[in-house]
């Protein structure tokens, strides 16, 4: 499409994450093929079938609006825009990244977005250094919260754009990029201890001990909060050595990874303690009615957990995707 035009943008993921509609049921309601449906959800359909949409609506009881976007050519190529024009109001801001004007303030008194210049009337004058921090800072805000380390990651690159240093900006990109692949790995690897746990097999006990510092760092979370874990009853690693400190062997921290991943997933301390109880009485199905999630399969709800953190990991891999390109074009 010519650039003059802009472009249309799929938000169907983001309405089924608001609206916490799970794709597979969809797909079956919808009389829609999954993997018809991966397509649309991410954004990698280049002319949408009219009849695909209007089903997904029907079920849904939405409107086409609120499943698909239209980005304006200042907003979808903005460098082409730049060349047109090169300050903005607030108002033309906040209508290129639809949104309201009060965001960008929020944003620039939060330290988000770089302090703007004003004009001769006294009106701010905001640039494209503004415009690729607005964007970026939109994807980061609108994909679900994940645990502290990413988070973190993904600002250090908003903070370079604040002060203007692609290359750093760029540096930090690849790494948040490598990261969420690393939180991946280990997901998967996470994902096949849930079904281990739903099929009755026993957690696998390899691997050397380590601290509570150390495994909170695995995790990507903060020591307060594996300790929080253990004094909720969620686990109870051995003490050791001189001083008596706990210790994480193997077996410690596979259940660490599956007390994250629940949590990642919005079950309660207390639905998670009494799940983790009854799973160590070998009780599978009082396991599974414990997350306050009964179903009639008594894996299910554990394998969706891990399919529900693999797929908002690779929501936020595209996402970081976005922001690479968004940092890429900038030194074009």
């Amino acid at each position: 499409m010519p650039e003059q035009w802009g472009e249309f943008e799929l938000t169907l993921e983001q309405y089924l994450r608001v609206h916490h509609v799970d794709p597979t049921r969809l797909a079956q309601q919808a009389s829609i093929q999954r993997s018809q449906l991966n397509l649309y959800l991410q954004g990698e359909i280049k002319r949408p079938d009219l009849h695909v949409l209007a089903r997904i609506c029907t079920v849904l009881e939405c409107g086409i609006g609120d499943i698909l976007r239209f980005i304006p050519p200042s907003l979808a190529y903005p460098d082409s825009c730049c060349r047109q024009q090169n300050s903005y109001t607030t108002g033309q801001l906040a209508k290129m990244a639809a949104v309201h004007p009060n965001t960008i303030r929020f944003y620039e008194r939060c330290g988000l977005l770089s302090k703007a210049g004003r004009g001769p009337n006294g009106y701010r004058q905001f640039s494209v250094r503004h415009l690729a921090q607005l964007r970026v800072c939109r994807i980061i805000l609108g994909d679900p919260y994940t645990n502290k380390s990413l988070r973190s990651a993904a600002f250090r690159i908003v903070e370079a754009l604040r002060e203007w240093d692609i290359p750093k900006a760029q540096e930090l990109a690849e790494t948040y990029k490598q990261l969420l692949e690393k939180e991946y790995a280990v997901a998967l690897e996470t994902a096949a201890l849930l079904k281990s746990w739903a099929e009755g097999t026993s957690l696998p006990v390899p691997g050397e001990g380590c601290s509570h510092k150390e495994a909170a760092a695995l995790l990507g979370v903060t020591v307060e909060v594996v300790r929080n874990w253990e004094r909720n009853g969620l686990t109870a690693p051995p003490r050791s050595g001189g001083h008596r400190k706990r210790v994480y062997g193997g077996g410690d921290m596979a259940r660490l990874r599956v007390i994250y991943m629940l949590r990642q997933n919005n079950y309660s301390i207390a639905a998670i303690r009494s799940s983790l109880a009854a799973f160590d009485s070998g009780n599978r199905a009082g396991a599974v009615l414990a997350l306050n999630q009964p179903v009639l399969d008594p894996e299910s709800e554990y394998i969706s957990a891990g399919d529900h953190w693999l797929e908002v990991l690779e929501t936020l891999s595209r996402s970081a995707d976005k922001i690479r390109r968004i940092v890429q074009d900038l030194s074009n």
